[in-house]
């Protein structure tokens, strides 16, 4: 469990604080601190090389483009069938 310490004389003692009013340090139990490193390592920009951010923004774009061309060719053809364009 975290635990709030405040340092005195070059010692960490535990103080009364909750976390979230904790003005000292937090101290982590080994499980709890793998958990936090896990957890922050996903959504950390620096694990990411520059190739693999491109390559991810360009899949993203292009999906969405994809999607627009595939939407606006299935538009074309339903309304190709449309009576009104029918000229008999």
């Amino acid at each position: 469990m975290a635990t709030c310490v405040q340092l005195e004389y070059g010692e960490l003692k535990p103080t009364a604080q909750s976390i979230q009013d904790c003005t000292g340090f937090v101290m982590l139990e080994p499980t709890e601190y793998q958990q936090f490193l896990l957890g922050s390592s996903l959504f950390d920009p620096s694990e990411i090389s520059s190739e693999e951010a491109t390559a991810l923004f360009v899949a993203g774009f292009s999906l969405v483009i994809l999607c627009y061309m595939t939407a606006w060719g299935y538009g074309t053809v339903i309304n190709w069938f449309r009576p009104e364009n029918d000229n008999t």
